[in-house]
């Protein structure tokens, strides 16, 4: 029992420190963008003695920084499929999603700022782009597709709408870039407002 609970122990502390280690990532990439985050600035930024307790927890810089896309990403895409599962049908859904999409963005700036850091200027090993935006599309087009089949929105390509609403909404990126004290309610009402009334069923089909 001690030994399986010291094990445990070791888990519950490596994560931690993984954790450690990537929050201290995403802080360098977006204070100091791309070329500028190395191991050393992330040790120095997590309070760490070394990059050998980085390199202990990850193989190299990569691996650091797939897991602060991984990471990232899987925490929105969460965010967005509470906020779609919990709407009462497809057009709350829809405002749900959009609402979603822009608070996270906006209670995790530098996580923004790191992820579209690392797409402007570095592709992970092994894969196409610095992170696949297809979890963040899918529970919208899944909107736009069961709305459709229930009559509350128009014929419409779910997959067009879908990356078109998407790409809206990562817009907001830019504009709490530019202006930091952007009024979020306003934003998300705007895009609330435009594709309701793009997407609803007119009688026309």
């Amino acid at each position: 029992m001690l030994v399986q609970a010291n094990k445990k122990q070791q888990t519950v502390t490596s994560a931690a420190r993984r954790q450690q280690i990537v929050d201290a990532a995403v802080t360098v990439l977006a204070r100091d963008g791309l070329s500028q985050t190395s191991l050393g600035r992330i040790a120095t930024e997590a309070g760490l003695s070394s990059t050998g307790l980085i390199t202990y927890h990850f193989a190299d810089k990569d691996e650091v920084l797939i897991t602060v896309v991984d990471h990232l990403i899987s925490r929105c895409t969460g965010a967005l499929r509470t906020a779609v599962d919990s709407a009462a049908g497809p057009a709350d859904a829809l405002a749900a999603y959009i609402e979603a999409f822009v608070r996270f963005q906006d209670d995790n700036r530098d996580g923004v700022r790191a992820l579209w850091r690392l797409a402007a200027g570095w592709k992970a090993p092994g894969r196409a782009f610095a992170f696949d935006d297809e979890p963040l599309v899918a529970p919208v087009r899944g909107v736009l597709d069961d709305g459709q089949r229930g009559g509350a929105f128009r014929d419409l390509d779910s997959s067009v709408v879908a990356q078109s609403i998407v790409c809206a909404v990562e817009g907001f990126h830019e504009l709490f870039t530019a202006d930091p004290d952007i009024d979020t309610t306003a934003f998300i009402r705007e895009l609330q407002v435009l594709y309701r009334r793009g997407t609803e069923y007119d009688g026309r089909g």
